[in-house]
């Protein structure tokens, strides 16, 4: 019996993780919808997370060491 509910409150506590994970990435959504904010660097740390959990990134060019020496745009 005490196995039973120590699993039933498992399955409650992973459905409430759950539940807010997907909240936060809707919450994310919606504020980068909202500000157009899809195609540059995420503003904040919320639409990072949502971001990093969806796969999606912004694609930026970096300064690398060579192209810094052979005076090369970037």
């Amino acid at each position: 019996m005490a196995a039973l509910i120590a699993l039933a409150a498992l399955a409650v506590f992973a459905a409430g993780v759950t539940t807010g994970i997907i909240g936060m990435i809707t919450m994310a959504i919606r504020r980068e919808e909202n500000n157009y904010t899809l195609t540059t660097e995420a503003p904040d740390y919320l639409t990072r997370a949502a971001r990093r959990l969806n796969g999606v990134y912004v694609r930026a060019p970096r300064d690398t060491a060579i192209a810094h020496r052979q005076g090369a745009p970037v």
